[in-house]
């Protein structure tokens, strides 16, 4: 558990992620990092095991998939870097160099560019994943976390944790478009199916903000659980699952009524949160157990836990 006492400040949604093609599984993988043992442990969705370790740089926090590109790449809080991994050898085949403390990252939906937040220097660094040069970068905010990006490519949504407010870039020349205050201590978010909608976790006030992406403010918040970290959609774009890391559960949000509908027990401390759409399913990684969550999202009930 060592780095833990920083780490638990940087943990985001992108510690687990998934890829389903170039991968030789049926029902594709899940990665996690894991900060304590500079690795990274891939499940198989098919059978909810650990199928492959593989070492990365020091302290490795945050991981994007590309299925276009067959390729992982994990952010290395500590060497600082990027690794790359082949999604089909399962084997680091690059480590790209930035400057910093890169932890949050994000791909474009085209696959084009790899956003990399750095925490300590209050940045977002873009890089050209075909040759990994010519890394563009802007400034945004106080200790930048979670990130998402627009579905039709054009807006980058990044949460600063110390700032308490959410900056917007256009992608294509990386300028601030709008900063928009949300709750304390902004963590994880993720953006509804048409990105008209953002939702923005607030740690530190226990709640959830919505953010109207067409005018750049906060709409509404809804109520969660203790310590709130990340956040994921169902496939319908009807509920939101948030991880509650003092509480030691996942709250289950209809978006329409704007409210808590279910709470789901998961394992200790749970930070990491995915939806498998394929199968239905909510990965949940928890830190304090060294495992992951299985949630039938038919039944908001656990049905497995993996060791990692």
């Amino acid at each position: 558990m060592k780095f833990r006492q920083l780490l638990i400040t940087l943990c985001l949604t992108s510690i687990l992620s998934f890829g389903f093609s170039n991968s030789g599984w049926a029902g594709g993988q899940a990665y996690i990092t894991n900060q304590g043992s500079d690795n990274v442990s891939v499940i198989d969705l098919d059978n909810n095991r650990v199928t492959a370790v593989i070492n990365v740089g020091k302290a490795p926090v945050g991981v994007a998939v590309s299925a276009k590109l067959g390729r992982v790449f994990v952010s290395n809080l500590k060497t600082p870097s990027i690794s790359v991994i082949d999604s089909k050898s399962q084997k680091v085949i690059d480590e790209i160099p930035v400057k910093g403390s890169p932890v949050a990252l994000v791909l474009s939906p085209d696959s084009t560019t790899l956003y990399v937040a750095d925490w300590f220097e209050g940045r977002v660094v873009a890089i050209n994943t075909r040759n990994y040069d010519g890394q563009r970068q802007a400034q945004v905010g106080e200790s930048p976390a979670g990130m998402a990006v627009s579905p039709d490519n054009k807006r980058l949504y990044i949460a600063n944790r110390d700032t308490d407010n959410v900056t917007v870039l256009d992608t294509a020349n990386l300028q601030i478009l709008a900063r928009v205050p949300v709750g304390r201590h902004p963590y994880g978010l993720t953006l509804n199916g048409t990105g008209t909608e953002l939702y923005v976790v607030n740690v530190k006030a226990n709640n959830v903000s919505v953010v109207d992406t067409r005018t750049y403010t906060s709409v509404a918040t809804i109520k969660v659980g203790e310590h709130p970290y990340c956040v994921t959609t169902s496939s319908d774009g009807k509920q939101l699952y948030v991880t509650n890391t003092q509480s030691d559960n996942v709250s289950v949000i209809d978006i329409g009524q704007r409210k808590v509908v279910t709470i789901i027990p998961v394992g200790t401390y749970p930070e990491g949160i995915n939806y498998d759409k394929t199968k239905q399913r909510i990965y949940v990684a928890s830190w304090a157990d060294d495992m992951v969550s299985v949630i039938d999202a038919t039944t908001n009930k656990v049905i497995s836990s993996i060791p990692t």
